[in-house]
Protein backbone atom coordinates (compact mmCIF):
# COMPACT_ATOMS: atom_id res chain seq x y z
CA UNK A 1 0.00 0.00 0.00
CA UNK A 2 2.92 2.08 0.75
CA UNK A 3 4.43 2.20 -2.58
CA UNK A 4 1.52 2.29 -4.22
CA UNK A 5 0.82 5.78 -2.79
CA UNK A 6 4.45 6.68 -3.31
CA UNK A 7 4.00 5.92 -7.31
CA UNK A 8 0.65 7.64 -6.91
CA UNK A 9 2.44 11.05 -5.77
CA UNK A 10 5.59 10.18 -8.38
CA UNK A 11 3.15 10.25 -10.73
CA UNK A 12 0.77 12.86 -9.79
CA UNK A 13 4.13 15.35 -9.20
CA UNK A 14 5.47 14.79 -12.90
CA UNK A 15 2.16 15.38 -14.34
CA UNK A 16 1.54 18.79 -12.57
CA UNK A 17 5.06 19.35 -13.35
CA UNK A 18 4.42 18.74 -17.78
CA UNK A 19 1.40 20.90 -16.78
CA UNK A 20 3.46 23.52 -15.60
CA UNK A 21 5.91 23.47 -18.47
CA UNK A 22 3.03 23.54 -20.93
CA UNK A 23 1.72 26.56 -18.95
CA UNK A 24 5.05 28.63 -19.06
CA UNK A 25 4.80 28.11 -22.71
CA UNK A 26 1.69 29.77 -23.55
CA UNK A 27 1.64 33.05 -24.54
CA UNK A 28 -0.38 36.10 -26.50
CA UNK A 29 -0.88 34.08 -29.60
CA UNK A 30 -2.08 31.03 -27.82
CA UNK A 31 -5.07 33.06 -26.15
CA UNK A 32 -6.66 36.51 -26.68
CA UNK A 33 -7.03 36.94 -22.54
CA UNK A 34 -4.46 34.68 -20.58
CA UNK A 35 -2.07 37.21 -20.45
CA UNK A 36 -4.13 39.54 -18.74
CA UNK A 37 -4.70 37.46 -15.72
CA UNK A 38 -1.33 36.83 -15.12
CA UNK A 39 0.69 40.00 -14.50
CA UNK A 40 0.91 41.79 -11.18
CA UNK A 41 -1.20 44.27 -10.12
CA UNK A 42 -0.58 47.34 -12.24
CA UNK A 43 -1.26 51.41 -10.75
CA UNK A 44 -2.59 52.77 -14.32
CA UNK A 45 -5.39 50.76 -16.17
CA UNK A 46 -6.80 51.33 -19.96
CA UNK A 47 -10.52 50.21 -19.73
CA UNK A 48 -13.69 48.96 -22.01
CA UNK A 49 -14.31 46.55 -24.13
CA UNK A 50 -12.85 45.22 -27.56
CA UNK A 51 -12.31 48.65 -28.85
CA UNK A 52 -9.97 50.01 -26.26
CA UNK A 53 -8.64 46.69 -25.90
CA UNK A 54 -7.46 46.42 -29.18
CA UNK A 55 -7.25 50.83 -30.14
CA UNK A 56 -5.66 51.89 -27.16
CA UNK A 57 -1.91 51.36 -26.71
CA UNK A 58 0.01 51.13 -23.49
CA UNK A 59 3.35 52.04 -24.42
CA UNK A 60 1.92 54.92 -26.48
CA UNK A 61 0.34 56.64 -23.02
CA UNK A 62 3.92 55.58 -21.12
CA UNK A 63 5.46 57.22 -23.98
CA UNK A 64 3.88 60.58 -23.26
CA UNK A 65 2.52 60.74 -19.77
CA UNK A 66 5.89 58.77 -18.42
CA UNK A 67 3.58 55.95 -16.68
CA UNK A 68 3.61 52.39 -17.08
CA UNK A 69 -0.10 51.29 -18.56
CA UNK A 70 -1.84 47.97 -18.39
CA UNK A 71 -4.80 47.22 -20.84
CA UNK A 72 -7.71 45.78 -18.90
CA UNK A 73 -9.90 45.79 -21.28
CA UNK A 74 -12.01 42.81 -23.03
CA UNK A 75 -14.61 42.60 -25.08
CA UNK A 76 -18.24 43.77 -25.33
CA UNK A 77 -19.48 40.39 -23.88
CA UNK A 78 -16.79 40.18 -20.95
CA UNK A 79 -15.93 43.78 -19.81
CA UNK A 80 -19.33 46.33 -20.43
CA UNK A 81 -19.19 47.87 -17.01
CA UNK A 82 -21.04 46.25 -14.81
CA UNK A 83 -20.26 44.71 -10.79
CA UNK A 84 -18.54 41.88 -12.69
CA UNK A 85 -16.04 43.98 -14.55
CA UNK A 86 -15.52 46.45 -11.30
CA UNK A 87 -15.08 43.60 -9.00
CA UNK A 88 -12.14 42.19 -11.72
CA UNK A 89 -10.74 46.19 -11.63
CA UNK A 90 -10.64 46.13 -7.83
CA UNK A 91 -8.47 42.78 -8.44
CA UNK A 92 -6.25 43.79 -10.28
CA UNK A 93 -5.72 47.22 -9.11
CA UNK A 94 -2.61 48.18 -7.29
CA UNK A 95 -3.61 50.99 -4.67
CA UNK A 96 -0.61 51.99 -3.26
CA UNK A 97 0.71 54.75 -6.09
CA UNK A 98 -1.65 57.11 -7.57
CA UNK A 99 -2.19 55.95 -11.34
CA UNK A 100 -3.99 57.61 -14.40
CA UNK A 101 -7.17 55.76 -15.62
CA UNK A 102 -8.30 55.85 -18.99
CA UNK A 103 -12.28 54.17 -19.32
CA UNK A 104 -13.56 53.67 -23.05
CA UNK A 105 -17.32 54.22 -22.81
CA UNK A 106 -19.87 54.02 -25.62
CA UNK A 107 -24.02 52.43 -25.66
CA UNK A 108 -22.97 48.89 -26.14
CA UNK A 109 -20.67 48.90 -22.97
CA UNK A 110 -23.65 50.27 -20.89
CA UNK A 111 -26.40 47.99 -22.75
CA UNK A 112 -27.95 44.96 -21.84
CA UNK A 113 -29.19 42.33 -24.08
CA UNK A 114 -31.99 41.06 -21.30
CA UNK A 115 -35.55 41.66 -21.59
CA UNK A 116 -35.31 43.35 -18.61
CA UNK A 117 -32.45 45.56 -18.99
CA UNK A 118 -31.60 45.86 -15.00
CA UNK A 119 -31.58 42.04 -14.45
CA UNK A 120 -27.95 42.39 -13.62
CA UNK A 121 -28.40 38.64 -12.46
CA UNK A 122 -29.08 37.39 -16.17
CA UNK A 123 -25.99 40.12 -17.72
CA UNK A 124 -24.41 38.22 -20.18
CA UNK A 125 -20.88 38.62 -18.54
CA UNK A 126 -21.97 36.49 -15.59
CA UNK A 127 -21.06 33.21 -17.28
CA UNK A 128 -17.81 34.32 -18.79
CA UNK A 129 -13.92 34.83 -17.93
CA UNK A 130 -13.54 37.73 -15.69
CA UNK A 131 -16.91 36.11 -13.43
CA UNK A 132 -15.10 32.87 -13.27
CA UNK A 133 -11.55 34.43 -12.83
CA UNK A 134 -10.94 35.18 -9.06
CA UNK A 135 -6.90 35.17 -9.70
CA UNK A 136 -6.38 37.90 -11.96
CA UNK A 137 -2.65 38.38 -10.86
CA UNK A 138 -0.78 34.60 -10.39
CA UNK A 139 1.27 33.23 -13.44
CA UNK A 140 0.87 30.47 -14.63
CA UNK A 141 -2.72 30.66 -14.13
CA UNK A 142 -4.12 27.28 -13.86
CA UNK A 143 -7.48 28.90 -12.64
CA UNK A 144 -8.60 30.62 -15.70
CA UNK A 145 -6.88 28.28 -17.74
CA UNK A 146 -9.06 25.10 -15.91
CA UNK A 147 -12.27 27.62 -15.84
CA UNK A 148 -12.10 28.95 -18.93
CA UNK A 149 -11.01 27.03 -21.73
CA UNK A 150 -12.75 23.56 -23.04
CA UNK A 151 -9.48 22.82 -25.36
CA UNK A 152 -6.75 20.37 -24.04
CA UNK A 153 -3.82 22.46 -22.25
CA UNK A 154 -1.51 21.16 -25.46
CA UNK A 155 -3.62 22.78 -28.31
CA UNK A 156 -2.67 26.01 -26.49
CA UNK A 157 0.62 25.83 -27.34
CA UNK A 158 0.40 24.11 -30.84
CA UNK A 159 -2.74 26.06 -31.91
CA UNK A 160 -1.67 29.39 -32.36
CA UNK A 161 -3.39 32.45 -33.54
CA UNK A 162 -2.32 34.23 -36.58
CA UNK A 163 -3.75 37.53 -36.66
CA UNK A 164 -4.00 38.14 -33.24
CA UNK A 165 -0.80 38.48 -30.57
CA UNK A 166 -1.47 39.69 -26.77
CA UNK A 167 1.10 41.80 -25.34
CA UNK A 168 2.30 41.79 -21.88
CA UNK A 169 0.86 45.53 -21.36
CA UNK A 170 -2.13 43.85 -22.26
CA UNK A 171 -2.97 45.69 -25.59
CA UNK A 172 -4.15 43.02 -28.37
CA UNK A 173 -2.81 43.21 -31.44
CA UNK A 174 -4.31 42.43 -34.58
CA UNK A 175 -2.08 41.84 -37.39
CA UNK A 176 -3.57 42.99 -40.81
CA UNK A 177 -2.35 44.34 -43.63
CA UNK A 178 -4.18 47.45 -44.72
CA UNK A 179 -6.49 46.42 -47.41
CA UNK A 180 -9.40 49.14 -48.25
CA UNK A 181 -11.63 45.65 -50.14
CA UNK A 182 -11.09 43.39 -47.19
CA UNK A 183 -11.90 46.22 -44.69
CA UNK A 184 -14.98 46.97 -46.27
CA UNK A 185 -15.84 43.43 -46.81
CA UNK A 186 -15.20 42.97 -42.62
CA UNK A 187 -17.42 45.93 -41.94
CA UNK A 188 -20.32 44.49 -44.03
CA UNK A 189 -20.14 41.35 -41.88
CA UNK A 190 -19.95 43.48 -38.49
CA UNK A 191 -22.55 45.92 -38.90
CA UNK A 192 -24.75 42.90 -40.29
CA UNK A 193 -24.41 40.80 -36.90
CA UNK A 194 -24.93 43.95 -35.37
CA UNK A 195 -28.34 44.45 -36.60
CA UNK A 196 -28.82 40.90 -36.72
CA UNK A 197 -27.84 39.78 -32.91
CA UNK A 198 -27.35 42.78 -31.07
CA UNK A 199 -29.64 45.72 -32.20
CA UNK A 200 -32.83 44.05 -31.57
CA UNK A 201 -31.89 42.97 -27.66
CA UNK A 202 -29.89 45.87 -26.73
CA UNK A 203 -31.64 48.38 -24.31
CA UNK A 204 -29.24 51.14 -22.36
CA UNK A 205 -28.97 49.81 -18.52
CA UNK A 206 -29.68 52.01 -15.82
CA UNK A 207 -27.87 49.54 -13.64
CA UNK A 208 -24.55 49.22 -15.69
CA UNK A 209 -24.25 53.07 -16.13
CA UNK A 210 -24.39 53.16 -12.23
CA UNK A 211 -21.75 50.62 -12.15
CA UNK A 212 -19.39 53.30 -13.99
CA UNK A 213 -20.15 55.58 -11.95
CA UNK A 214 -19.10 53.33 -9.06
CA UNK A 215 -16.10 52.49 -11.23
CA UNK A 216 -15.45 55.98 -11.70
CA UNK A 217 -15.53 56.70 -7.81
CA UNK A 218 -13.56 53.79 -7.15
CA UNK A 219 -10.50 54.99 -8.96
CA UNK A 220 -11.22 58.80 -8.20
CA UNK A 221 -9.86 57.25 -4.99
CA UNK A 222 -6.26 56.13 -6.50
CA UNK A 223 -5.90 58.73 -9.32
CA UNK A 224 -7.15 60.57 -12.46
CA UNK A 225 -10.06 59.29 -14.45
CA UNK A 226 -10.65 60.37 -17.58
CA UNK A 227 -13.43 58.88 -20.33
CA UNK A 228 -13.16 58.86 -24.03
CA UNK A 229 -15.35 58.09 -26.79
CA UNK A 230 -13.48 56.09 -29.66
CA UNK A 231 -13.70 56.53 -33.05
CA UNK A 232 -15.54 54.12 -35.12
CA UNK A 233 -16.37 53.39 -38.95
CA UNK A 234 -19.54 55.71 -39.39
CA UNK A 235 -21.49 52.62 -40.25
CA UNK A 236 -20.96 51.45 -37.06
CA UNK A 237 -21.96 55.12 -35.48
CA UNK A 238 -25.04 54.86 -37.02
CA UNK A 239 -25.85 51.64 -35.22
CA UNK A 240 -24.57 53.25 -31.84
CA UNK A 241 -26.69 56.21 -32.62
CA UNK A 242 -30.12 54.39 -32.58
CA UNK A 243 -29.11 52.33 -29.81
CA UNK A 244 -28.33 55.88 -27.90
CA UNK A 245 -29.20 58.79 -30.00
CA UNK A 246 -28.07 60.94 -27.22
CA UNK A 247 -25.17 59.57 -25.52
CA UNK A 248 -23.07 62.22 -24.48
CA UNK A 249 -25.57 63.83 -22.67
CA UNK A 250 -26.84 60.32 -21.29
CA UNK A 251 -23.29 59.94 -19.34
CA UNK A 252 -23.51 63.84 -18.12
CA UNK A 253 -23.09 62.55 -14.73
CA UNK A 254 -20.46 60.32 -15.53
CA UNK A 255 -18.49 62.96 -17.36
CA UNK A 256 -19.19 65.40 -14.57
CA UNK A 257 -17.39 62.40 -11.83
CA UNK A 258 -14.38 61.88 -13.96
CA UNK A 259 -11.42 64.65 -14.84
CA UNK A 260 -12.34 65.17 -18.00
CA UNK A 261 -14.35 63.46 -21.52
CA UNK A 262 -13.11 63.32 -24.66
CA UNK A 263 -15.32 62.40 -27.78
CA UNK A 264 -13.67 61.39 -30.86
CA UNK A 265 -16.23 60.26 -32.54
CA UNK A 266 -15.85 63.48 -34.56
CA UNK A 267 -13.21 62.44 -36.24
CA UNK A 268 -14.66 59.30 -37.40
CA UNK A 269 -13.59 59.78 -41.04
CA UNK A 270 -10.18 60.02 -40.38
CA UNK A 271 -8.87 56.61 -39.64
CA UNK A 272 -8.52 53.38 -41.03
CA UNK A 273 -10.94 50.25 -38.90
CA UNK A 274 -10.31 46.38 -39.29
CA UNK A 275 -14.10 45.37 -39.30
CA UNK A 276 -15.64 49.19 -38.79
CA UNK A 277 -15.68 48.73 -34.89
CA UNK A 278 -12.02 48.05 -34.13
CA UNK A 279 -9.22 50.48 -35.25
CA UNK A 280 -6.43 49.16 -36.83
CA UNK A 281 -2.81 49.29 -35.20
CA UNK A 282 -1.67 52.24 -37.04
CA UNK A 283 -4.69 54.24 -36.26
CA UNK A 284 -4.47 52.76 -32.89
CA UNK A 285 -1.39 54.26 -32.28
CA UNK A 286 -2.73 57.97 -33.67
CA UNK A 287 -5.48 57.80 -31.24
CA UNK A 288 -3.81 56.84 -28.69
CA UNK A 289 -1.06 59.72 -28.94
CA UNK A 290 -4.18 61.91 -29.23
CA UNK A 291 -5.71 60.79 -26.19
CA UNK A 292 -2.37 60.61 -24.13
CA UNK A 293 -1.45 64.01 -25.05
CA UNK A 294 -5.24 65.70 -24.01
CA UNK A 295 -4.53 63.91 -20.58
CA UNK A 296 -1.73 65.36 -20.17
CA UNK A 297 -2.81 68.75 -21.12
CA UNK A 298 -5.62 68.40 -18.86
CA UNK A 299 -3.20 67.26 -15.60
CA UNK A 300 -1.31 70.28 -15.94
CA UNK A 301 -3.96 72.48 -16.41
CA UNK A 302 -5.17 70.95 -13.27
CA UNK A 303 -2.31 70.98 -11.73
CA UNK A 304 -2.31 74.88 -12.16
CA UNK A 305 -5.63 75.33 -10.79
Amino acid sequence: MKKFIIKIIIFSIIGLTLVLSMCYKIDGYSDSFYVKFTTQRQTSLLLGTSRAAQGLQPSVFESVLNKRFFNYAFSVFHSPYGKTYLNSIQKKLDTTRNGIFVLAVDPWSLSSLTKNPEDSLSFRETKLALKKTNFVNIKPNLFYLMNNRNERFYDLIIDKQSTSFLHEDGWLEINLPIDSLKFDENVEKKIEKYKRDMLPKAQFSQTRYNYLKQTINFLNRYGDVYLVRLPIHQRMMNLDSILMPHFNENIKEAIQLSGGYLDLTPLNSNFYYTDGNHLHKTSGKIVSEIIANWVNKTRQVKNKI
